[in-house]
């Protein structure tokens, strides 16, 4: 008896030793990923953005994915916008969804849904950006750099 009660002890310890190690190991993901590296736009946008929390960066290099337009749908319809026709966007949810409330350098506005897993890309005067746009309160673009990269 006292044999089969020292065997079950072991394996609950085993057991128990190797739950933990699971779950410590799969943790290792938890972070952040580095950032080493931003898809290289055919022209070099400067911009601001705000994030949800009210962070303001000022980044150039300023793309979505690479690209130097903004698209997204507006009903049934997928719609582009460059950048070069955007003075500021500012992003909203709506139940599930994300918007951005697009204003044009002449003033009119433009409303599109967005994918909320969209990545905006930039490089700040101390490294490098990128944040989804569920994640965006408000992006200022002030048109092409002065500076090359």
């Amino acid at each position: 008896m006292v044999g089969i009660r020292k065997l079950i002890d072991g394996t609950v310890k085993t057991t128990v030793m190797i739950m933990i190690g699971i779950c410590t190991v799969g943790m290792g993901g938890l972070g952040e990923e580095e950032l080493k590296k931003i898809p290289e736009p055919s022209d070099n946008f400067s911009a601001t953005l705000i994030d949800q929390r009210d962070v303001s960066s000022s980044i150039t290099v300023f793309s979505l994915e690479g690209q130097t337009f903004l698209s997204g749908k507006r009903g049934g319809a997928t719609v582009s916008i460059p950048f070069e026709n955007i003075k500021e966007i500012d992003f909203y949810a709506r139940g599930r969804d994300i918007f951005a409330m697009v204003t044009m350098k002449e003033e009119s506005q433009v409303e599109l849904e967005m994918e909320k897993d969209r990545v905006f890309y930039g490089q700040l005067s101390y490294g490098l950006l990128s944040i989804k746009a569920e994640y965006v309160k408000k992006i200022t673009i002030h048109g092409l750099a002065k500076q090359e990269r």
